[in-house]
């Protein structure tokens, strides 16, 4: 997933809105292709829990190397708890939270993106 075109450009972007504005667009981008599945994946009983699971230890690693990059590169102050805005971060990229509010609340995959880059960047609001 790294390697993935939209990531790259984040890992290579100096400007730290562009960053949360391209994880929030990659974010986005996965779930409208895997948020129905993993819907129908958690439905399927527990013969299919071990493949969700699996899938959720690589989101939380790949939000954690996010979260990690964000640090590295000086966009989270050098108090910030990494762990913990790394599990906000996980919390927030969900594809459960997706289908909430795009199809329980009617929300366009757009205004999900931008709600979504605006909550990855407010518990930095006051150093980006």
């Amino acid at each position: 997933m790294a390697e993935r075109p939209q990531l790259r450009m984040m890992w290579e972007s100096r400007d730290a809105a562009s960053k949360f504005r391209l994880y929030a667009a990659f974010v986005r981008g996965v779930h409208e292709r895997l948020a129905a599945l993993f819907a129908h994946l958690a439905q399927a009983g527990p013969g299919v829990g071990q493949v969700l699971v699996l899938s959720e230890e690589e989101r939380m690693t790949g939000v954690t190397a996010f979260v990690a990059h964000l640090a590295e590169t000086g966009v989270l102050p050098t108090d910030a708890d990494a762990a913990h805005m790394a599990d906000s971060c996980w919390a927030l990229t969900g594809p459960h939270l997706f289908t909430q509010l795009t199809v329980g609340r009617g929300c366009d995959a757009d205004t999900y993106e931008d709600w979504l880059t605006g909550m990855l960047a407010s518990p930095l609001a006051d150093t980006t």
